[in-house]
């Protein structure tokens, strides 16, 4: 089940609004595998095959060369074309195997006793001899084994091997010269053809047995095996090549005018098979699911979007390389679309929910699709693909991952911005960090030069999902001067951030309406008070998510004395520069005037930048033609909260949203004009934006917007509380 953190109360020393969270101590790397990769050696071009054996990793694919870890491309070249070997603990190239090959390899698989590698591909030839599409190698001498030599009569797409027997599929029609559509088996040992012969009528991209040798599974783009419907993917008879019932199959979704998919990839481990998709339509099914190997039903399914292409079970986590672009929903429990690629995830073995592992590649030419291939050594993970990247920096075609401690350190903490608006009381707002291999972090509030902890929290947070801590400080006294800053720690390594600028305890309640919305610590604060003719609106609540104007006029009076507001025209809005993912706690603030029988939309959030929000956006505020404010969230429906009629009678109204995991509130005049529950807010990647979006399908959004004042825009990422609302009025 996806965790999701929320704030909450604690008292502690002073006044702590924060989710303090289950007590699991936090520790250095809570995947089973670093997010730090390892030093190995690099490719010219994309690898297709991995295998682990006998204290080295195997590498198949495109590649003609390789090269150091560091070597940018075209230098320090070593010429070995689409076969190479590399040391298993340092990464380094063995430089003893050096086969000869003519074609790219796609596959590559190990004997269970690590003996033997077995590769397959293109090829025909194999250190000058006859080899056409599949070959067997010596692990202990890298010697072409002489006598295991069968004869494939097209393209050999992937290899598995269990007991004796080594499964292959690809493009094939002929084994030997005998009959194989695509599916085939020979003698681990004397490469004899097996009469295991099921028939597919399309090509097979992944072959995989259990660990207990009861099924081998199938996988591709084919619609039959054996003149028997199979939609992508068949449990197959290991000895007589029989279709066996498989219900979990059903996770796949049949072809449509739109939508095509089909399993690219399969890994058995224990008593479970883990299988992953690529789809072909926009939506179409692209994610992982995972089946009882004993009884074939489905255990669960992830429908995150964007191309699975490899998945590796290591120590109780299922490795994913992917182009994922969506997980935001359908059990995927991840980051929305619009967040951008995430080409390596990790997911819970129980679920499928998306876990704490947060390294990245890029991807590249020819395929544009990022990680292509996974090998295991059991306590590592080798990463082939076509990526030139790996963590931002030059790393290309392998690289590796290792479960070496410390692994990742946290971010480092942002500096802090403290408040005090009131004598005896300092307010701290800050945004938690990301550890790539640990979600879950100790965090704590340093005070003064002396680094005294008064607070301390654990929070999780992902690169998607960043909740803030809150903190008010009331062990001090007026006019002290202090400062503050935060450590966080993943158990071993611990990051401190910089000392805020010195703050002075205040002695008297101040009276500034800005310093008193900083002091509650807006997520974005646009006062819209600069000059006619200006593009940009800043900032104020010191989290630099500037705003750009597009159809606005500036200098209006505004609501607060000495700061002037913007007036919309028929489109006119304002658009911070920050995209943010699907907030599941926040509050929208602003002071509005409009006159009679227009309306419009004041505040929310939408899908776009630039242009018009698909929908017209949610978590806003919007004005009727009869003056009645409303807030409303999507949450597969629009949920709105309405207030009494007249508010466009041209006098400034404060008006407010507050949402907390489906808790809706909605303030006007500082006073609490509604409430409900709902569900869950629509879960996309977007922008905060102050006035027009085409909000027409919401009800009485079709207002004319010409005309309307906004001034003091605010977004809060937490639900300010009846208090602060009515402290934000009263400041007026």
């Amino acid at each position: 089940m996806r965790r999701r953190w929320l704030f909450a109360r604690l008292g502690v020393v002073g006044v702590l609004l924060t989710a303090v969270l289950a007590p699991t101590p936090a520790q250095s790397i809570s995947a089973s595998l670093s997010a730090v990769d390892s030093p190995v050696w690099q490719t010219n071009a994309s690898v297709q095959g991995l295998a682990v054996a006998a204290g080295k990793a195997y590498a198949g694919g495109r590649f003609t060369s390789v090269r150091p870890p560091g070597s940018p491309l075209g230098t320090n070249e070593v010429g070995q074309a689409y076969l190479a070997a590399f040391d298993a603990a340092t990464g380094d190239l063995v430089t003893s195997f050096t086969p000869v090959l003519n074609g790219q390899v796609y596959a590559v698989a190990a004997s269970p006793d690590g003996s033997r590698i077995f590769v397959g591909g293109d090829f025909t030839t194999v250190n000058g001899v006859t080899r056409n599409r599949i070959a067997a190698f010596d692990t202990a001498t890298g010697a072409l084994l002489p006598d295991w030599k069968p004869s494939v009569s097209y393209r050999v797409k992937t290899i598995a091997v269990a007991g004796g027997t080594v499964y292959f599929g690809g493009s094939f029609g002929l084994v030997n010269g005998q009959e194989r559509l695509r599916l085939a088996a020979v003698s681990a040992t004397a490469g004899t053809l097996l009469p295991w012969a099921p028939a597919t009528d399309g090509d097979v991209y992944a072959v995989e047995a259990a660990d207990d040798g009861s099924k081998v599974y199938a996988g591709g783009q084919f619609s039959t095996v054996n003149g028997t419907s199979q939609n992508t993917v068949s449990s197959l008879d290991p000895a007589t090549g029989a279709v066996l019932p498989f219900p979990a199959a059903s996770a796949v979704p049949p072809p449509n005018g739109t939508c095509t998919t089909r399993v690219k990839t399969i890994d058995a481990s224990g008593d479970t098979v883990y299988f992953g998709n690529g789809g072909d339509g926009v939506g179409c099914f692209d994610g992982t699911w995972a089946a009882d190997i004993a009884t074939g039903v489905l255990k669960w399914k992830n429908q995150c979007l964007g191309a699975t292409e490899a998945v590796k079970v290591v120590n109780g986590w299922l490795y994913k390389g992917s182009h994922a672009h969506d997980c935001a929903y359908n059990g995927a429990g991840g980051f929305p679309q619009g967040f951008g690629y995430r080409f390596l995830l990790t997911e819970s073995l129980t679920d499928g929910s998306i876990g704490p592992w947060f390294p990245n590649t890029n991807a590249g030419a020819p395929t544009e699709v990022g990680p292509l291939a996974f090998a295991s050594g059991g306590s590592d993970l080798w990463v082939g693909g076509d990526f030139t990247t790996t963590n931002g920096v030059g790393q290309q075609g392998l690289t590796r991952f290792t479960n070496t401690a410390p692994g990742a350190a946290p971010a480092k903490p942002a500096k802090l911005q403290p408040y005090s608006v009131k004598p005896g009381e300092v307010k701290i707002h800050f945004p938690t960090v990301v550890d790539n291999d640990d979600s879950t972090l100790t965090y704590r509030l340093l005070k003064g030069f002396s680094n005294t902890t008064i607070a301390t929290w654990t929070a999780t947070s992902t690169p998607w999902e960043r909740p803030w801590l809150h903190y008010t400080d009331t062990a001090v006294t007026p006019g002290e001067v202090t400062n503050y800053r935060v450590e966080v720690t993943d158990g071993t390594t611990t990051v401190r951030g910089n000392y805020s600028d010195p703050i002075t305890v205040a002695g008297t309640t101040a009276t500034a309406y800005d310093e008193l919305l900083k002091a509650d610590g807006p997520q974005a604060f646009w006062r819209l008070g600069e000059a006619s003719g200006t593009t940009t609106s800043v900032d104020a609540s010191g989290q630099s998510n500037n705003g750009t104007y597009t159809g606005v006029t500036l200098g209006t009076a505004g609501a607060i004395a000495g700061n002037t507001a913007a007036t919309t025209t028929s489109s006119g809005r304002m658009v911070g520069e920050k995209g943010f993912s699907m907030p599941q706690q926040f509050t929208v603030e602003a002071w509005v005037k409009q006159s009679s029988l227009r309306g419009g939309r004041i505040i929310g959030f939408g899908g776009s930048r630039t242009g018009n929000s698909s929908g017209g956006g949610d978590r806003m505020l919007y004005l009727r033609s009869n003056g009645a404010i409303i807030f409303g969230v999507n949450d597969g429906s629009q949920r709105t909260l309405t207030s009494t009629s007249g508010k466009n009678d041209s006098q400034w109204h404060h008006v407010v949203g507050t949402y907390d995991n489906g808790a809706m509130k909605l303030y006007v005049d500082g006073v609490l004009a509604g409430s409900q529950t709902v569900g869950t807010a629509a879960l996309y990647y977007g922008w905060w934006r102050v006035g027009y979006d085409n909000i027409s399908s919401w009800a009485g959004g079709g207002a004319t917007q010409t005309g309307m004042v906004i001034d003091e825009a605010a977004v809060y990422p937490y639900a300010l509380d009846a208090g602060q609302v009515q402290a934000h009025y009263d400041a007026r």
